[in-house]
């Protein structure tokens, strides 16, 4: 229904719900005070309008200690929302599209930062009128909410989902110079004398290798943990410990030097990446284009 300018809509000052939010994430007036550069009492007074506005308590008060009632909850839950789609609509008016329209592309983080972000100039300057969005995968993919299209790592099979094969996967054991000086290969056997960093992401890279190598597993593997492929590549450099890497994620510090393959040549994972998006529709132009340009880039890692 069309409305005339003396039918008022019944809607909060944007102030108000900004100040509802905050204080609804953080269970603090002073703390939601900060994030908003406002005072406590600022905040405070906000959130007690609000509350009149709507003849409802968001809040039960304990002294300085905030609980959100069932309907403050509730209410929590769609006032971020809207906020969040406001702030959208706001960003897309400045840049002139829809973020929505933008082709949305999950990849994992590793995968990203090491060898797709650096890549991407390529394809926009091959496809300058497509927008895209790359977002990170977080667990399962939810095609029906999440990406448009994802690269992922695995065997090439998920379920109502079409896969391409983009790289095959090949680790080797890798140190900085600092750990061990290059220049010849050394026994197999003397990994047992190095820290193995682990990669959490990742738990049976080291039992993989060693398989791959025809070594038997003896004792525990030990060393730190970091929870990211890119975080272990950093710990090698730093001359943390021997790490299994992908090869094709630090290829620029191999040629470099930075790191060396003490153990000899890299060995097949097991798996591989992926160029995955939902059977359940046809693919739209945007999805056609970019698979295709991946697959092209990808083609000497087959």
């Amino acid at each position: 229904m069309h409305k005339t300018h003396d039918m008022r809509r019944y809607i909060p000052s944007l102030s108000a719900l900004q100040a509802f939010e905050a204080s609804a994430s953080t269970l603090s007036f002073t703390r939601a005070g900060e994030e908003l550069g406002r005072t406590q009492s600022g905040v405070s007074r906000q959130v007690s309008t609000l509350e009149a506005l709507l003849g409802i308590e968001l809040f039960e008060r304990f002294g300085p200690r905030l609980v959100l009632t069932g309907a403050g909850e509730a209410y929590a839950a769609s006032v971020s929302q809207i906020l969040d789609q406001l702030e959208e609509a706001s960003m897309d008016v400045i840049r002139g599209s829809r973020s929505a329209d933008a082709l949305q592309i999950g990849v994992q983080d590793s995968f990203a930062s090491r060898w797709l972000v650096p890549r991407m100039k390529r394809f926009m300057e091959a496809h300058p009128d497509q927008a895209f969005n790359v977002i990170p995968l977080r667990g399962e993919v939810d095609f029906e909410t999440g990406p448009d299209l994802a690269v992922m790592r695995g065997q090439g099979a998920w379920r109502d989902a079409v896969s391409y094969k983009l790289i095959s996967e090949r680790v080797a054991v890798v140190a900085s110079t600092e750990l061990i000086p290059p220049g010849r290969a050394l026994p197999l056997s003397d990994h047992q004398a190095y820290p193995k960093i682990q990669n959490a992401h990742r738990p049976d890279s080291w039992l993989r290798w060693m398989g791959a190598k025809g070594i038997a597993h003896q004792g525990p593997i030990s060393g730190p943990r970091f929870s990211q492929t890119t975080m272990v590549i950093e710990a090698a450099l730093a001359g943390i410990g021997l790490a299994v890497l992908p090869v094709f994620m630090i290829e620029e510090y191999l040629e470099d030097g930075r790191l060396h393959l003490p153990f000899g040549d890299p060995v097949a994972s097991g798996a591989g990446y992926y160029a995955v998006y939902p059977e359940t529709r046809r693919p739209s132009a945007p999805i056609r284009i970019f698979r295709d340009w991946i697959m092209a880039e990808t083609r000497s890692l087959r």
